[in-house]
């Protein structure tokens, strides 16, 4: 009978660690479930961060001209295409007709088509006379000044030159208004 009583109080005991782990689990679970889902309320970070100044460069527009971040003017539009991005193509509309009533004209806006080979070019000439546009590869010197980490990324810098707001879409972005 005392080792019937032994093997109980074993079973039981081993029961109660069990539970004890299993409780432990699903605590740990819980705070995982809550991390994943406060990360993915906020919006994806596409480029630098806001209140930040774009690096340094050195880069030379469609039109042959150079440009550093000292000849970035003040209220600027920047965005960053690839020809090969799908989401890309969706905001095009948009990003014609915002850069179409940007204040400022098309000296603030900034496209910097991401990409190499024959696509790059043809993609670019269609912001002609729209923006000040770049042709670079993703190691190029804008999308690296830029943080840029994903396709397409619209920033706005602010009057000194620093990032007011970003976003994965234009509509996201607050972008001033023509008067």
């Amino acid at each position: 009978m005392a080792l019937l009583t032994v093997a109980v109080v074993l079973v039981a005991a081993l029961g109660l660690l069990n539970l004890v782990l299993l409780l432990g689990v699903i605590r740990r679970l819980r705070e995982h479930t809550d991390l994943l889902s406060d990360r993915q309320a906020q919006p994806p970070e596409v480029m630098s961060e806001v209140g930040s100044i774009p690096g340094e460069f050195v880069s030379t527009t469609l039109d042959g001209e150079l440009r550093t971040r000292a000849d970035i003017p003040p209220m600027t539009l920047v965005a960053f295409l690839s020809p090969a991005c799908e989401h890309c193509e969706e905001q095009l509309p948009l990003l014609i007709e915002r850069a179409r009533t940007m204040p400022g004209g098309a000296e603030h806006v900034w496209i910097v088509v991401v990409g190499k080979g024959p696509d790059t070019e043809p993609y670019a000439a269609q912001f002609a006379g729209l923006a000040t546009v770049f042709v670079e590869p993703g190691t190029g010197p804008l999308p690296l000044a830029f943080g840029v980490k994903g396709y397409p990324a619209f920033g706005l810098l602010d009057e000194r030159g620093i990032v007011a707001s970003t976003a994965f879409g234009i509509a996201r972005l607050d972008l001033p208004v023509a008067r």
